[in-house]
């Protein structure tokens, strides 16, 4: 089978991107071929189709002119650039089945009325909640927020939810509006929902008569499920420095906790000046906060830690960041919000506390870093066992093949004599 993958990104940037790849890796390993279509830019890994990719769309680069502008904001509805390139690769490929998963606002739906033109099963999977909020995150600058769902998106705009700017939360609404009325969302044959509660969200927003299914993610092939057993005390965040990531609830806690412990914070992001200004103010010890690191350097930083904290105050997803911690047996303490307690059982493989609760976070590291060796190392085991029985990339990859074939054989079979 040749399946070709759509994602906006072809270099390892978060987690949408390393589910591509890890999916990609997969689908080769089962002796499928893959094809690749995405945008280009200079970061992007070696790709026998990047003649294909549409040209880098930067919405937040340089400053210019109006009618750069206009032209710029006309192309997050539709590419005709990436409609033409997608035309061209399927010409010249053949794929029999199409996976989606970034493309808003730099490739953009037009590539789907390519794919139906040619009659080519079709599967996004959904990384984020724009399907039912234009700002991605269900985020205003009050928190948590489902307005649009509950009153209309026209809420973004008064809420000015797309970077605190009118213009820029108008032509949010406005995408949404172009996607609805092209009933853009119905022409994908399958959604799949990384976890139960945005399967409950895409369901309550209305926004698809399509098919939605739950599959977890999983961990790429070359995972290495192992504990480290000279693992040292300290504490580690790993991951993008943003608000709505619940960093600042976590330096609180420790602060709380009269810096007691060693705090390792990795990553990167808009807030990293906050978070450094929030450490200096406080005058914390005890803590460091360093840039992103990546490879093997990383891996090491995660396995000789004793707790990792995902403190996230948003509707997170099913971040690797936790999939890639309980694989080497670290106990996890993430907060009881969104996808994250369906993937810790609590007290059981990991624990859970009440999202932005400083209090709360502070008790529960207290109680894991007091645990003694023998109890800790029972803990870890136990997730570690955990980890590879749910997350194991062959389960999910001989399912996700299966409903590619029966939307093949639906479409009764894609005719590459007509492409």
């Amino acid at each position: 089978m040749k399946i070709l993958l759509i994602n906006k990104f072809h270099y390892k940037r978060g987690g949408s991107e390393t589910y591509y790849f890890a999916l990609a890796e997969a689908l080769i390993a089962k002796g499928h071929k893959v094809i690749y279509f995405a945008m280009q830019d200079e970061k992007n890994l070696p790709c026998a189709q990047s003649k294909y990719f549409v040209s880098n769309v930067d919405y937040n680069g340089r400053k210019q002119g109006m009618l750069s502008k206009i032209k710029l904001g006309l192309k997050i509805f539709y590419s005709f650039e990436a409609k033409e390139k997608m035309k061209k690769l399927i010409r010249e490929e053949k794929p029999d089945v199409a996976h989606i998963g970034l493309i808003h606002r730099q490739i953009t739906f037009s590539v789907v009325d390519v794919l139906k033109k040619y009659n080519i099963p079709i599967i996004m999977t959904m990384h984020d909640l724009i399907f039912a909020c234009p700002n991605y995150t269900m985020l205003s600058r009050t928190g948590i927020c489902e307005d649009c769902m509950d009153k209309g998106i026209v809420s973004c705009v008064k809420k000015l939810c797309i970077k605190d700017s009118k213009a820029k939360s108008f032509i949010g609404v406005m995408e949404a509006k172009f996607l609805k009325i092209g009933k853009y969302y119905n022409k994908i044959d399958l959604y799949i929902a990384e976890c139960e509660q945005y399967k409950a969200l895409m369901k309550k927003s209305k926004f698809t008569k399509s098919k939605i299914i739950n599959m977890t993610n999983f961990l790429p092939i070359n995972q290495e499920y192992k504990f480290n057993e000279e693992y040292k005390d300290y504490i580690l965040y790993f991951g993008r420095f943003s608000k709505e990531k619940g960093i600042l609830t976590l330096l609180k806690a420790h602060k709380q906790m009269e810096c007691k412990y060693k705090l390792i914070i990795v990553g990167d992001g808009l807030i990293k000046d906050e978070l450094q200004k929030y450490i200096d103010e406080n005058r914390l010890t005890n803590v460091e906060l360093l840039g992103a690191i990546y490879g093997d350097e990383m891996e090491k930083i995660i396995e000789r830690s004793r707790i990792i904290v995902v403190p996230s105050e948003w509707y997170e997803n099913c971040p690797y960041s936790i999939l890639q911690s309980i694989a080497k047996g670290k106990v996890v303490i993430a907060s009881r919000i969104g996808g994250l307690p369906e993937l810790i059982e609590d007290k059981k493989t990991g624990y859970l506390f009440e999202a932005g609760n400083a209090d709360d976070l502070e008790i529960k590291i207290n109680f894991i870093m007091q645990l003694d060796r023998k109890e800790y190392e029972k803990i870890s085991y136990r997730i570690l066992y955990s980890a590879k029985e749910k997350h194991y990339w062959e389960k999910y990859i001989d399912e996700l093949i299966s409903k590619y074939m029966k939307l093949i054989r639906s479409k009764k079979c894609v005719d590459h004599n007509k492409i």
